[in-house]
């Protein structure tokens, strides 16, 4: 994989990259590489039929104050509280998923709805096919993420819930989350 490193000329990383290419090619021929236990095998197996028994749900989500760089990779909101203009940032990992495979790839296909309501349960708005989450990979994805933005404007001062529902366009499955926020009169500046 080439790398390049600060202060160093194209031709030096060059050289380091087909080194360091060269250093970890030796260190295991293919045949070894691939060898798993069998324990590791089972439990491989195992997983992908709890994978496919699954219903769609999530091991995490919750508002973030950016997109997440990469699958854990996110910084959590300390409170739900948001100023009017404020972007509502989700961060979730949908797990139980169903891929769809064509020309040797997994696909993952998921459609994602929303509703906003207010604390008596009434619907504000809402929107189905929010937004369509698309990937392929030679391999079945199990660490799959999103960072979800809202940007709902006109909302008073008060308590909301978003419900955020994925569905899944490659089997029957969905699922979904509630997350509790409130909006804030924004602070008076000097």
């Amino acid at each position: 994989m080439p790398f390049t490193v600060k202060g160093m000329s194209a031709a030096k990383a060059a050289t380091c990259s087909i080194f360091a290419v060269a250093l970890l090619g030796s260190a295991a021929s293919a045949e070894e590489a691939t060898a798993l236990s069998a324990d590791f095998k089972a439990a491989q197996d195992a997983y992908a039929v709890a994978w496919q028994q699954q219903p769609l749900a999530f091991t995490a989500a919750k508002f973030i104050a950016l997109p997440a760089e990469s699958y854990g990779s996110y910084t959590p909101l300390e409170t739900a509280e948001f100023q009017s203009g404020d972007p509502l940032t989700v961060y979730a990992e949908p797990v139980g998923f169903s891929y769809k495979e064509t020309g040797g790839k997994y696909a993952i296909d998921l459609s994602v709805d929303f509703e906003l309501r207010n604390t008596t349960g009434q619907v504000l708005a809402s929107q189905d096919g929010f937004i369509t989450l698309h990937s392929e990979s030679f391999n079945q994805i199990r660490e799959y993420q999103t960072s979800l933005s809202f940007n709902l404007t006109g909302l008073q001062t008060g308590e909301y819930v978003l419900k955020v529902r994925f569905n899944d366009e490659n089997s029957d499955k969905s699922g979904s989350f509630e997350l509790p926020f409130s909006m804030t009169e924004a602070a008076l500046q000097n």
